[in-house]
């Protein structure tokens, strides 16, 4: 584990310093592990990166689990939380680009996909229940949080926002309800 634990960190140094060379021997180099050792963890850069994602949303799932507020107000602190995971660790997470699409992902049962839908099950839930919007609407909820709180772009506009993360809350959170209505919205005959 602790060599593990040394390559995850490693990839986080080399990609904030120098993404391009983000390759498993650099990975290992910078580890201080050798390149075989490395391959008996981490089958290449892209599993590496998967299982770093996996951990940073695995951190989100035990805010998510571990907090005391309820419907918006639980929603809000999650989205806070994942605004601060993202600053903290974004760098890596957007080295991992699926040519698959979240749903395909999704229903195929992707590990870091589901850890993601655990992490938000119970702050959207919880939310469209205060919104008075059917539970049914949840997969379609995880649907739109998965692109409006893209690592790519919370990282964007955090830069646009000059580091202002509560501005970038406040906005994500406005379009992500309006997202929600308008979806709801467009279900009606």
């Amino acid at each position: 584990m602790r060599n593990r634990r040394r390559l995850l960190e490693a990839a986080s140094e080399l990609v904030r310093e120098a993404p391009g060379e983000a390759s498993m021997h650099a990975i290992a180099a910078r580890a201080e592990i050798a390149p075989a050792t490395a391959y008996r963890y981490f089958a290449g850069v892209e599993e590496l990166f998967s299982a770093y994602q996996f951990d940073v949303l695995a951190e989100l799932r035990a805010h998510s689990e571990a907090a005391t507020g309820t419907g918006r107000a639980l929603f809000e602190d999650v989205v806070r939380e994942w605004i601060r995971l993202i600053g903290a660790h974004g760098p890596v997470m957007v080295q991992l680009r699926s040519r698959r699409g979240f749903l395909e992902r999704l229903h195929a049962g992707d590990p870091v996909i589901t850890e993601g839908s655990i992490a938000w099950d119970r702050p959207l839930r919880e939310l469209l229940t205060e919104l008075g919007l059917p539970e049914d609407l949840r997969f379609e909820a995880r649907f739109l949080s998965n692109i409006l709180f893209d690592p790519r772009e919370v990282l964007d506009l955090t830069s646009e926002f000059d580091g202002d993360t509560e501005a970038v809350q406040r906005r994500l959170v406005g379009a992500f309800l309006g997202a929600l209505h308008g979806w709801q919205d467009s279900t009606r005959d």
